[in-house]
Parts: structure tokens; sequence; C-alpha cells
């Protein structure tokens, strides 16, 4: 899992590489003051790539430093930009493999929300929505695909008893929804992000609150201890 926080950190940084160079330079041509920043992200992509078994090309860029730039440019939105998608899914698929690996514990996947994480939830998927709503970027017919997906996952937090995987998986598929729509689709897939921490949130607590000791047996211990 540690690979997938990695990427992740490294496609924000070049995200943000990206925006400042092109505050700084003008539309005819690529401010090569950010070139190093550009060709550590490529290679960096590169190396993910082979490690994850992800689609990304193989050769160096050529041509001048604006060449090359433009060249990376364009791979980031061909390629890298629909990565969040399937890392966001190899994570969650990550963790249930650890869950069920862990025999020592009692797993369940039935999960009840309290209220806050339940309000955290609901903010952010208003907040998606609101996202959702104001893009430019989706069409109609996908933007209704997204909404029913974003309805779905608030359906099954909403329930007296949840199922956890069903929820991640329910997570998952909103984010296939959204699709590859490069940066502008950045402010969705992190509330997307959100959703999924605060879901594995509330999984971990009420984990930690089931392996806590028997009240009981710390009664009895009290009593000894006043003997």
């Amino acid at each position: 899992m540690q690979h997938y926080s990695t990427l992740l950190k490294h496609i924000h940084e070049f995200e943000e590489a990206k925006r400042r160079e092109a505050e700084e330079s003008n539309e005819t041509s690529w401010n090569t003051s950010f070139y190093q920043a550009f060709l550590i992200a490529d290679i960096r992509f590169r190396k993910a790539a082979n490690v994850l078994s992800f689609s990304y090309p193989e050769d160096l860029p050529t041509g001048t430093e604006a060449d090359q730039m433009g060249q990376i440019s364009l791979r980031f939105e061909q390629h890298v930009s629909g990565w969040k998608t399937k890392i966001l899914a190899l994570q969650l698929e990550a963790q249930a493999s650890l869950e069920y690996e862990n025999k020592s514990s009692e797993f369940s996947e039935a999960i009840v929300f309290d209220t806050e994480h339940k309000t955290s939830i609901h903010e952010i998927i208003s907040e998606l929505r609101d996202v959702v709503y104001q893009s430019e970027w989706l069409g109609d017919e996908r933007k209704q695909r997204v909404l029913r997906a974003v309805n779905s996952v608030q359906s099954e937090v909403d329930k007296e008893l949840s199922n956890f995987h069903l929820i991640l998986g329910k997570v998952v598929d909103l984010g296939e929804a959204l699709g590859k729509a490069g940066k502008k689709a950045k402010p969705a897939f992190d509330r997307v992000e959100q959703l999924a921490n605060a879901v594995r949130g509330q999984r971990e607590q009420s984990t930690a609150i089931e392996k806590d000791a028997d009240p009981l047996q710390i009664e009895d211990m009290r009593d000894g201890g006043d003997e």
C-alpha cells in the first residue's frame, strides 16, 4: 500500500508543478525553469508503472527541454490522470486483504456509523454533489451516473447496519463513474478519497472498540486491588 501512497504524492506534486508553470508562462511556450520537475515526474511515473503494472511510455522524451515538457504533460493527461481511480481500488482491495489475513482478530463486515463519522460523510457527499453540479467536464449522462453512484453510497451509509466492503465497493464504483478528466476532476477525486478514508476510519474505530478488554474483567481487577 506504500507504493500507492507514494504515487499519489508524486501525482499531486506534478499537478502542483504544472499549475505553477502555467501561472508563470505564456500560452505559446513552456517555462523551462520547471523542466527538472517535469523530467523527475516522468521518471517516477515510468518506475511506478513498472512496479504496479500500469500503462506508461517506456521511452524517454526527446527534443528540446520545451519539447520534452510538452510530451511529459501529454503523457500525464493520457495515462497518469486516470490512475487515481485504479489506485483507490487497489488500496481498498489491499486493506480488505490485510483484514482477512489477520487471523487473530474477529473480522466482521458489519459496520455501524456513529454520529461523528456519519456527519463527516454527509458533508463530504454534499461537497461532492456541488462539484458535480458545477462541473463543465462531465457530460449530462455521466453527471447523472455519478450522482446515482453518490446516492448509492449515502443510502448505504444511512442504514442502521451496513456492510463495510459493500460501501467500499460503492465508493470505487463512484470513482469509476467519474472517469478520466485530468486535473479538472481533482476536486471530485479528492472527495472520493475522503469518503474512503472516512469509511475506513469508522471501521478501524469499531474494530478497536471490539478488541477492548472486557469491562467485567477490569472491574474484577479493581475489586482484587481493594482487598
